[in-house]
């Protein structure tokens, strides 16, 4: 691990506690499709929407309400979008714990970036928030890449980061997009993946704090 230069990030359920936002949000989003006669049977549990998070913004209404018209899922969407980023403009979500002290360790001594199944607006707002953009050379939202692979992505980016390189994530196609593209892996067991997600993972973690650990 003596040779690693650059650490890659995914951000939600890596970085960010996202479920704080996202459960009263998404909330908001099925009343909306309720009204209409749409995801009647859906429970919103925290449980029930966490396999949601690290996919990109359609997965969820795509899989829940797969039969409803374009328009009302895009609408469903803004709407679960726009209440996550006033719940962080109102400093009701959060990070995980220690992870602004991780970043500043980390910094130090490698160059770190973030890549994120998210829109731009989400993720820059989230980092400006969070004051947190300043340890990043790079934050990724696969919303510029047209939402392709996060393998696909990576492949595009990484002749322009410092090798060698780790991928840290919490679900499979974190894991999957660093075995496709050669580099070493972390596993975050306290993320929104269940555990077989990261069973080929080079490294597992606890807490954001044991990435000091490994590296």
């Amino acid at each position: 691990m003596n040779k690693i230069k650059s650490i890659i990030f995914d951000f939600d359920g890596t970085l960010h506690n996202t479920i704080e936002i996202y459960y009263p949000a998404f909330k908001l989003g099925i009343e909306n499709l309720n009204k209409n006669n749409v995801a009647l049977d859906f429970k919103v549990t925290r449980e029930n929407i966490s396999i949601f998070l690290g996919e990109k913004p359609s997965y969820a209404y795509d899989l829940i309400a797969k039969d409803a018209d374009e328009k009302l899922k895009l609408e469903t969407q803004k709407i679960v979008g726009n209440s996550m980023e006033k719940f962080m403009e109102n400093g009701v979500g959060k990070l995980y714990p220690n992870t602004i002290k991780v970043l500043e360790l980390l910094k130090q001594k490698y160059d770190l970036y973030i890549l994120s199944n998210a829109k731009n607006i989400y993720l820059d707002k989230a980092l400006e928030i969070y004051k947190i953009k300043k340890y990043f050379k790079k934050a990724y939202a696969t919303e510029s890449f047209g939402y392709i692979s996060k393998s696909e992505i990576l492949k595009r980016v990484l002749p322009n980061i410092k090798k060698e390189v780790i991928f840290v994530g919490d679900r499979f196609h974190d894991i999957d997009a660093a075995i496709s593209n050669n580099i070493k892996s972390i596993f975050c067991n306290y993320g929104f993946g269940n555990r077989y997600e990261g069973e080929n993972a080079d490294y597992k973690i606890d807490s954001i704090e044991d990435i000091l650990e490994v590296l």
